[in-house]
């Protein structure tokens, strides 16, 4: 037994000689293969002048390069130095403890039409590819193992020590030029801290940066700040998307557990401090957040990825807890809450971003409410969406209105009408304009049937029918486009009045948050604000107001409009501009326009305006004078394109 060990210990000694004095050449063969398979897969020339052995377990490259053919150098060094585990490095399994690199650059040029990255774009191209033909759509689907990957991936990234002399990273596109420099990045046990300098089309900003890498606690946190306290501007988004961003500290730390049963659970924080964002499709001004933070835990599984409701995210003084689950089936399905109990009023409206709502800046409340939000869809079954939304005031009192006093519909007021956000025309809401009609001057015909076309349930809900956005939403999945909006008149509304000057992203929140403020605090009462929206909505190009409309297409007063003329001026309020098109060349209205004239009849007849008897002899037809008679006449003879639908927002 005693010989047998001997040789067996003898054995093991002399091969791992035999494989620390061949493992050069062993090493070089490595590297040349997967350089191989690396120019082969990706269309690179992957270069070095020499590979030589170190020490017991160490790697140095010199004069190494990587550059696409025929295109721009992509990455070069002067050296790369690895020292690596030898035990592991003896079967070719590299494990890297120490880097260190000198005079690194990666440079990323775009030329025309061309750039000496392309070939990622070709690669990702490839993998959607794969993806779609596979045999079944979760045959290749794991989230929990991808994201495990991309964990170890950039945890593997830095080893536990490593030292990097001078890191430059640049992009270049014609009259575009940036620069990341980096003087040196130092890893010492896990931690690392260095100096940034991003230089923009000559201007520069300097950052600082610093965290932890931990690879045995699958752990990751990093801290960015600018120095002298001055706001750092967020280089590259202006240039490619439109948007400024600064901030003066921005740091995230997140941990990831194992993969267990194709699961993975991923916990962390960010926070942002004085952020300003710009953006023309976000808000006219700069958009500021003095603080933000988000306490969060994700669940990933073989198919889904889960925002788990323990999460919470704070604006300013304002926080709840989201929860999201996004389901990968035969398609995706999506569910989504937000549960706040009782809270105080001032915490969500004093922590609105400034900037953001225009018109709720500075605004103030007291009392208490209740928020409930929750989302089905699933794209498979569209029809099936399901949303419940509520927000309860208990004892809700406005202080403060802000920028905007939310109550100016309640007296004579100045509207002007935007198109594209451009002002093209100002008048006075009220009885100082002559063209403004009370309610009681205006055809009962005529009201019911844009009651009843835009919003029958108008009277009596509290400015939303959850009912209409689902369905308009359905509606919009499904054609993926605007093709329905929802909105009430109450939504049309505060549009006009408060909103229709820039069309952007947050146009649409405050919208909201204003129909809600003035409904459930009755700031306007329901007959003051349709009496506002039919004297300030526009009824073709360049009419504004029901006077305005009666005397253009029929020469009349609003008061005097019969059943026909009023469903047909009901009929335009979603396409004032397209109006005059629903006439034939012999002023005749269009077959097409029976289904909408029944319809409206029927609901008339069931409201009462109408016998049944009256009901079967309304048609389309109505006769054109004044204005749009002429003007249609005119019309005859040009070949015109049709007006675009007005886009719904």
């Amino acid at each position: 037994m005693n010989k047998r060990k001997r040789i067996f210990l003898t054995g093991t000694v002399a091969l791992i000689i035999i494989l620390a004095l061949i493992r050069g050449p062993l090493l070089r063969l490595y590297i040349s293969g997967k350089t191989k398979q690396l120019e082969a897969r990706y269309s690179l020339i992957v270069s070095y002048e020499k590979l030589k052995m170190y020490g017991i377990a160490g790697v140095k490259i010199e004069g190494f390069t990587i550059y696409p053919k025929g295109g721009d150098t992509l990455f070069s060094a002067d050296y790369v130095k690895l020292k690596m585990n030898p035990f592991k490095l003896l079967f070719l399994t590299p494990d890297i403890r120490r880097l260190d690199v000198k005079n690194m650059s990666i440079r990323f040029v775009k030329s025309d039409s061309t750039s000496n990255f392309d070939f990622l774009y070709k690669e990702t191209k490839k993998a959607n590819a794969d993806s779609l033909t596979a045999k079944s759509p979760g045959s290749r689907l794991n989230y929990a193992k991808t994201t495990d990957y991309l964990l170890s991936l950039v945890l593997g990234f830095l080893p536990a020590k490593a030292n990097i002399d001078k890191l430059d990273i640049s992009y270049l596109n014609r009259d575009y030029s940036l620069n990341i420099h980096l003087p040196s990045l130092k890893v010492d046990k896990d931690r690392f801290e260095t100096e940034i300098t991003a230089t923009e089309n000559g201007i520069s900003e300097i950052l600082n940066v610093d965290g932890v890498l931990d690879d045995s606690d699958r752990k990751i946190s990093t801290r960015i700040y600018s120095r002298d306290s001055a706001k750092f501007s967020v280089p590259f988004l202006d240039y490619r998307w439109g948007a400024k961003v600064q901030f003066d500290t921005l740091a995230f730390e997140l941990a990831g557990s194992k993969r267990e049963n194709d699961e993975i659970h991923i916990t962390g924080k960010a926070l942002a401090k004085g952020v300003s964002v710009f953006h023309e499709r976000l808000s006219p001004e700069n958009v500021l957040l003095a603080n933000g933070r988000f306490e969060y835990k994700l669940n990933i599984g073989k198919n889904y990825i889960e925002l788990d409701s323990s999460s919470v995210a704070h604006i300013n003084d304002f926080s709840f807890s989201p929860f999201l689950r996004a389901e990968k089936m035969e398609k995706w399905h999506i569910t989504a809450s937000v549960n706040k109990p009782d809270f105080p009023s001032d915490e969500l409206f004093s922590s609105l971003p400034k900037g953001l709502f225009y018109n709720l800046d500075g605004i103030k409340t007291e009392g208490v409410l209740n928020d409930h939000f929750y989302l089905d869809l699933d794209l498979s079954q569209v029809d099936s969406l399901k949303i419940e939304s509520l927000l309860k005031p208990k004892k809700f009192k406005i202080l403060n209105y802000g920028n905007t006093d939310l109550r100016k519909m309640n007296g004579s007021f100045e509207y002007t009408a935007y198109e594209k956000g451009v002002p093209v025309r100002s008048f006075i809401v009220g009885p100082e304009n002559s063209n403004f009609r009370p309610l009681g001057r205006i055809s009962q015909y005529l009201q019911i049937a844009v009651l009843q076309s835009e919003d029958g349930g108008f009277f009596y809900h509290n400015g939303f029918l959850i009912e209409s956005i689902q369905e308009a939403l359905a509606a919009d999945i499904k054609k993926r486009k605007f093709v329905r909006g929802g909105s009430t008149i109450s939504m049309q509304l505060v549009k006009n009045v408060f909103l229709s000057r820039h069309k952007t992203l947050a146009r649409k929140f405050e919208e909201i948050l204003i129909v809600w403020l003035i409904e459930n605090n009755r700031l306007s009462s329901k007959e003051r604000m349709f009496e506002v929206y039919l004297n300030i909505i526009e009824w073709g190009p360049g009419i504004y107001g029901i006077n305005e409309a009666a005397r253009f297409y029929f020469d009349k007063d609003p008061r005097d409009l019969s059943v026909n003329e009023s469903i047909f001026l009901a009929s335009i309020i979603p396409s004032p501009k397209r109006a005059l098109h629903s006439f034939t060349d012999e002023l005749q209205l269009k077959p097409e326009m029976g289904g909408y004239y029944r319809l409206i009849a029927q609901r008339l007849r069931v409201k009462g305006l109408i016998t049944e008897t009256e009901e079967m002899q309304i048609k389309p037809e109505v006769r054109l004078a004044g204005d749009a008679k002429r003007i249609r006449e005119s019309m005859k003879n040009l070949v015109l394109p049709l007006p675009e639908p007005a886009e719904e927002e």
